[in-house]
């Protein structure tokens, strides 16, 4: 299964003095050339915290991770690069080969709103929303000035109005999943409780790479999610 990931290790250009001193980003690169998989996850991780972020260094990343048998981390940096390029094809084969390693060979369905939506972008989805809504209230503005030009348009106007209500009632929806609370477990097992105390008795075990929903915050304990329903503290 493995040998037939594109790993394709994205570069950046970037411009440097002959004494300054490679970006993290660049000793990830040289690193993962080198075969040195650890040092390459280590390397593009101090890159994401110092704030510069890019759908490149996720998808690197993840394919490090992978390399280095990471399914878990691998899955969420695919999963955080499909969001800034959502239409990226080696992104979305080398997802699709290692969810299919995880659930070997029968992973879960994305769901049918995520897969109608998910071909755009979070600002793409805004900027569609955004032109017809600010047409159709300067066309309202320009009635209540002039109430003259309230017959022009007058079956254009309400196809304007439902929709820019309706795409901005997309952007929202695509805000609220892509902001929401994804997670990946990038251990080899987790245990899920039935309650949020250490005795409560175990239900299953999720283990790396399953996809996780967070729906509540305790304490210190999460109420995850997966795929097929599963829920468990």
């Amino acid at each position: 299964m493995r040998s037939v990931l594109a790993i394709t290790l994205m570069l950046a250009t970037f411009a440097h003095g002959e004494d300054q001193e490679p970006s993290p980003f660049e000793r990830g690169n040289a690193a993962f050339h080198r075969g040195q998989f650890k040092e390459a996850v280590a390397n593009y991780q101090a890159q994401i915290e110092s704030g510069h972020v890019s759908a490149t260094l996720h998808f690197n990343l993840a394919n490090a991770s992978f390399q280095d048998g990471q399914l878990g981390r691998a899955i969420f940096h695919y999963r955080e690069a499909q969001l800034l390029v959502p239409r990226d094809k080696d992104i979305a084969h080398n997802l699709s080969i290692i969810r299919n390693e995880v659930h070997n060979g029968t992973p879960p369905k994305t769901g049918v709103w995520q897969r109608l939506t998910g071909f755009l972008t979070l600002n793409e989805w805004s900027l569609l929303a955004v032109i017809p809504l600010t047409a159709w209230l300067a066309w309202l503005a320009a009635i209540n000035i002039n109430p003259a030009h309230r017959k022009n348009g007058a079956i254009m106007r309400p196809i304007l109005g439902v929709a820019a209500i309706v795409l901005t009632f997309i952007t929202l929806n695509v805000w609220r999943m892509q902001t929401g609370h994804h997670w990946a477990v990038v251990i080899q097992e987790t245990t899920a409780r039935f309650g949020p105390v250490n005795a409560s008795p175990d239900q299953f075990k999720w283990f790396d790479g399953a996809e996780l929903e967070i729906e509540r915050v305790h304490g210190d304990w999460l109420l995850a999610k997966d795929a097929t329903g599963r829920q468990g503290w």
